[in-house]
């Protein structure tokens, strides 16, 4: 992610009511501004964060959550984010805000920065936190430093997250995309996404690591990159026939049996079984998007000294 840094002070938020009173409520009013405008695609459920209230900010710093703070040299506040000790596990990073006018200003690598030396200076074994897949936002902290670990389905909306981690002091990942690259059971499906002249290219796999679903669906769509992939882990056959019937209901049908491609009119915006999979069955899974305009396809490995090419893992 290309920034450029602008200085500003990062700290936690001292102990003591006097602190907690004066920045809850300035907390609470940027988490609101950066949350509320913050998705690449429209549609989406509200973020939780575009309903912060100051009122919740004191609920968290008194059941321990440390809040810390970006300020610039005028003192005005820039940036928030707050970090839950869970002791051996960890730390967990949440509400990441930037104030709408700083952002792309390196402010979020900033305060990750700074948690991550304190975290190393404690001998915290990692830092961890959550990010909406359909909201694009594993990728941001992919690019910060993130592996991903986990992908899991929301309990409180029809999303789907994903977990990802640092070790405090350790090399920054530098994985191409925030997947775990877990193969997919042989027989169950999953659906990548591909834009292709004006339209919406939907074709669905079975089986194999997610690197070599979206590399598989690009050869047979004949597109050079992929914009998601979804997946449906413990569907097996039926799962996939089913898939297959609900995308056939809704689009029009490229390819011989078996090898299905879906094609939707207009763009990823348009298409609410991109927007928001689980709406189309609960079972998938978006385990990635990437931002507007943005594709991918897994790069060949250079050849080993066996001469053998393989992709490379994302």
């Amino acid at each position: 992610m290309s920034e450029t840094t602008t200085a500003v002070d990062v700290a936690p938020l001292p102990p003591g009511r006097a602190a907690a009173a004066r920045w809850a409520g300035p907390v609470a009013g940027l988490t609101r501004a950066a949350y509320a405008l913050s998705d690449p695609y429209p549609g989406l459920p509200v973020p939780d964060g575009a309903r912060e209230t100051e009122p919740a900010v004191l609920r968290d710093i008194e059941r321990g959550t440390r809040v810390w703070l970006a300020t610039g040299p005028d003192d005005r506040l820039a940036g928030a984010l707050r970090v839950t000790d869970h002791g051996a596990a960890g730390w967990e990073v949440h509400r990441v805000s930037v104030a709408p006018a700083r952002q792309g200003q390196g402010i979020a690598r900033a305060m990750l920065t700074a948690v991550e030396e304190a975290a190393l200076a404690r001998g915290v074994p990692r830092l961890w936190l959550d990010a909406v897949v359909e909201r694009c936002l594993p990728g941001v902290y992919g690019r910060l430093g993130f592996r991903a670990v986990r992908h899991w389905s929301a309990d409180d909306k029809p999303l789907s997250e994903t977990t990802l981690e640092r070790v405090p002091g350790a090399p920054p990942h530098t994985g191409e995309l925030p997947l775990v690259d877990d193969p997919l059971g042989p027989s169950d499906p999953a659906l990548v996404w591909l834009p292709a002249d004006g339209r919406l290219l939907a074709a669905v796999e079975t089986g194999g690591r997610p690197s070599e679903l979206l590399d598989r669906a690009c050869d047979r769509a004949g597109v050079p990159g992929a914009a998601g992939l979804d997946v449906w882990p413990g569907a097996g056959t039926d799962g996939r026939a089913r898939l297959t019937a609900l995308l056939t209901g809704l689009a029009g049908v490229h390819g011989r049996p078996g090898h299905e491609i879906f094609a939707f009119p207009g763009g990823r915006e348009s298409v609410a079984a991109h927007l928001m999979p689980r709406t189309l069955h609960p079972g998938l899974r978006a385990v990635l998007r990437l931002a507007p305009g943005r594709t991918h396809r897994p790069v060949p490995a250079a050849p080993s000294a066996h001469g053998t090419v393989g992709a490379s893992p994302s």
